[in-house]
Formats: structure tokens, sequence, C-alpha cells
């Protein structure tokens, strides 16, 4: 990658913190409050199922408010009765109560600190559907401090990844053209596609290999440490 680069932009969830290995809990904490307020009529490993395909379906067709998902997941087991707002969003808290149990990347707080010397870095992400939720996550792992800018889609501007308007509007909240600008992610539609639509360099992060890319990414990489193998950054007059 050229040296005209200012700014490199990271996706949150599975990118800087391990959130796959939180997500079966979550899902299945659910699930058990679901099949609890069945009563018992669908089997909790039914139930769970049901919460994971769902869940997957509809983020791909952009609906993140996990009250109106457990909706669809009820529907989906045949329940079309009433439920109070409040149990649901009981049933959302506790949802995002497992999920912000996943850690931090063990590479993560390096990289962060080693390239906030050379760039302006930012992390474009798409709401958790809970106004606010994504931003308390974040916070409660510590990682603020090494960010100019935050764009939470779906809350800070109406459009969610993989639109372009949350990378450009990232990229003009600290006066960098989309062409300085690198975004790090690794979902290949989310990140890559919509970051590419929005004219930056697009590196997909995949850890275990094989994922698919409608749009090809300009790099692909298995760690964020490779970052610095991509990146053009001189310390002491020599590159690392």
């Amino acid at each position: 990658m050229g040296r005209g680069l200012k700014a490199v932009f990271f996706d949150f969830d599975n990118t800087l913190v391990d959130s796959a290995s939180v997500l079966p809990h979550a899902q299945r904490r659910v699930a058990g409050e679901i099949a609890r307020f069945l009563n018992g009529s669908v089997d909790v490993d039914m139930v769970f199922s049901t919460v994971k395909h769902v869940e997957r379906v509809l983020e791909m067709q952009g609906l993140y408010d996990r009250d109106r998902i457990w909706m669809h997941v009820l529907w989906e087991l045949g329940f079309d009765g009433r439920v109070d707002d409040g149990l649901l969003r009981s049933w959302s808290l506790a949802y995002w109560e497992e999920f912000m149990k996943g850690e931090v990347f063990p590479e993560t707080v390096e990289v962060l600190e080693r390239l906030s010397k050379h760039y302006s870095l930012g992390v474009v992400t798409n709401t958790d559907g809970l106004y606010g939720m994504k931003r308390m996550r974040m916070e409660k792992k510590g990682l603020n401090r090494f960010f100019k800018v935050v764009v939470v889609a779906g809350e800070d501007i109406p459009e969610a990844k993989p639109s372009p308007r949350p990378f450009l509007l990232a990229a003009e909240m600290i006066d960098v053209k989309p062409s300085e600008c690198v975004m790090v992610g690794d979902d290949p539609v989310n990140d890559v596609a919509g970051a590419k639509a929005a004219g930056m360099t697009a590196v997909l992060l995949d850890r275990s290999g094989g994922k698919t890319c409608p749009v090809k990414p300009d790099h692909v990489i298995k760690s964020l440490n490779q970052l610095l193998d991509l990146l053009p950054i001189w310390e002491g007059g020599q590159s690392f």
C-alpha cells in the first residue's frame, strides 16, 4: 500500500474482539428464556436452532433490533400471541450481557498502539439494534482511547453497512479522502464491499481462511499483526 494513506478504520465484532466464541452462549441464553415463556411446549434445542437461523437471516436483511428478532423467532415457532415489550427487552439485555464477555483478541492492543502513532484510527461498525449498546460494549473493552472517530452505522447515520455512507462519514469526520483510508474487517459484504464502494482500500480479516467475497478485497490477512507488514510504518527510520 502507498504512503499516501492517512487513516485506518476497523470493524469491531470479530475484528478487534472475539464475538464469535460468545455468540452461541448469548443465543442459548435467549433460547432458554423463550422456552420458559412457551412453558416448555417447545424443546430448548429447537428454540436455540430457530434463534440461530432467524438471527442470521434477519441480520443479512439489515434487521439488528433483537426485540423484533425475538418476535420473529416466536412466530417461526408457531406463537402468534402478544408479548410484553418489557419482556422482549429483558431477553435482549440478557443476550447482550453474554455477548459482552467476548475478549479482545490478543494482538489487538499492540497493533492499535503501533498504528496510532502513524495513522488516524477509527471504527465503522453496525448498530446492535439497541441504541447505545455498541458504544457501551466498546467502552467496556477499553479500546476507545485509540480512535479519533467511531461511526455506529444505523445510529449515527440511518444506513448500515454495506452502504458506503458510514465509511464516507468516518472519513469526513477526520477530514481525509476515502482514497487515503484503509478499512479492516471480517465481513466480505459489510466491510469489503462497503469500503470498496466508498473508494477505500479494503482489507479482509479471514482468520480461518476460505471466505467468499462478492467484491475482491485489496488484501487478505489472517491476523491483525499482518497489518504491520502491509502498512508503511517507519520507527526510527526503519520499516517493521
